[in-house]
């Protein structure tokens, strides 16, 4: 099978971007990749809430939000585990670590997704170059909910090993196998009949974790 390097760089730039700066507490996790399923919610780092440090406000009013707050868990609980699906992968479970990320987003992203055809491309970077990553870390960065609680902005990042990949892979990536990767992102999320759905995930330029931006 032709090795996609070029193409899976790019996708893998699309989907593994970052640059803004950790907060809040950095959880350590399982350093082997799982299938993200939905029967196996602990494929993501059990995020750490410390009380005493919310991130979370009103944006109209910069109102502090408490760890407590409904909203507040159950879009932590939507954005975690969409993590723990995207962020563990293998060419053997990546088709169901896609299916897995996406009850987590809304209609009108998945028709957007649809559209990009990005089941087929995620599914082609992690086959054609033999790539597996690991989830290492989670962190929470400032996030905000609407004054009518319908819409929310989630600041979050997520660390992750390149367990293994091709060399071509490697190579044109200018990482080795065991490097350790930081993608902060931020979530737009929507509340449908009660429950929280991903509308948009927007990212930024990929660093080493081990680097600061």
């Amino acid at each position: 099978m032709q090795r996609t390097t070029a193409k899976a760089l790019a996708v893998l730039v699309s989907l593994v971007i970052g640059s803004v700066a950790l907060s809040g507490c950095t959880d350590s996790g399982p350093s082997t990749a799982s299938d993200g399923s939905a029967a196996m919610p602990s494929a993501s780092p059990t995020p750490h809430f410390d009380p005493d440090d919310t991130l979370w406000t009103i944006a109209s009013t910069g109102e502090h939000l408490t760890l407590d707050d409904p909203d507040v868990q159950a879009l932590q609980q939507v954005v975690a585990l969409h993590s723990g699906a995207s962020d563990n992968r293998t060419p053997s479970t990546v088709a169901d670590s896609v299916a897995a990320e996406e009850r987590f987003f809304s209609p009108l992203f998945l028709d957007k997704l649809a559209g990009e055809d990005y089941a087929d491309a995620v599914t082609a970077m992690y086959v054609d170059n033999d790539l597996s990553i690991a989830q290492t870390g989670v962190a929470w960065t400032a996030s905000t909910i609407d004054a009518d609680r319908q819409h929310a902005t989630v600041g979050f990042e997520s660390l992750f090993t390149i367990v293994s990949a091709s060399d071509g892979f490697l190579h044109e990536l200018g990482a080795d196998a065991g490097d350790e990767f930081a993608q902060p992102r931020e979530y737009t999320l929507t509340k449908v009949e009660g429950a929280w759905f991903i509308d948009d995930i927007a990212k930024g330029p990929l660093r080493a974790a081990a680097t600061t931006p």
